[in-house]
């Protein structure tokens, strides 16, 4: 690959390759260029929810409700490389403070070793001070690395198909673990998304030692969330 192309591919991916790591790969490039393209504005999974009670589902198998929210940033953060979208999750799909859930980023980056797009989660330790914090340039200049919490082996490691219709990201079996002090066992996640250009999927389960899921919804299908807005 002529040094041109790494440069163009490193700028796309937001960090030039140096020396001793994999520059970014075509496949990565490509994959970002889809989730540039896709991760944005409101979701909700509504429709599924209201399939899964007209179906009569057992408890267990019902996907409960959600909201989610996708905003590429603007500016960049100091010392956080990578494509960065901030994130929250809602109990009603409102923007209100108290509401919101799950605050954080997706940092998109290219894996020095692989050279394949991975998409990982980093989540504001102090959610209260960081809600919509998307809005506030001046604040989001004082965000470091230390504000997040970044659980090791969570990682989703993304590939597009060959038709560019779809990306699918794979969490390494095994390796995103929490320990449930009230089960006093050791949890494994069992995670995948699916994202396409109106629409982002999510499996979402923790199960035990013997594979039994222990949080998340008892059902093979993916939480299926759906564009409804852009961003306000």
């Amino acid at each position: 690959m002529c040094n041109r192309l790494v440069l163009l591919l490193g700028l796309l991916l937001g960090t030039v390759a140096v020396a001793g790591t994999a520059p970014p790969s075509a496949d990565a490039a490509r994959t970002l260029e889809l989730v540039r393209a896709w991760v944005h504005g409101q979701y909700s999974n509504k429709t599924q929810f209201e399939s899964d009670l007209a179906r009569k589902l057992p408890p267990e198998q019902i996907h409960r409700q959600l909201h989610q929210f996708f905003a590429p940033l603007t500016v960049p953060i100091p010392g956080i490389e990578g494509y960065l979208v901030y994130q929250h999750a809602s109990v009603d799909g409102s923007f209100s403070p108290p509401s919101l859930i799950r605050i954080g980023l997706l940092q998109y980056f290219s894996d020095p070793q692989s050279g394949r797009l991975v998409q990982r989660e980093l989540n504001f330790r102090d959610g209260e001070r960081w809600k919509n914090v998307y809005q506030q340039p001046d604040l989001l200049q004082q965000i470091r690395m230390t504000d997040f919490e970044v659980k090791p082996g969570c990682d989703f490691v993304l590939s597009a198909n060959a038709e560019g219709t779809e990306v699918v990201g794979v969490m390494q079996e095994r390796a995103c673990t929490l320990y449930s002090e009230g089960l006093k066992t050791m949890l494994y996640a069992r995670d995948a998304v699916l994202i396409r250009p109106d629409e982002y999927q999510f499996w979402g389960q923790f199960v035990d030692d013997s594979g039994a899921v222990r949080w998340g919804t008892e059902s093979s299908e993916y939480y299926r969330m759906f564009r409804v807005a852009g961003a306000p």
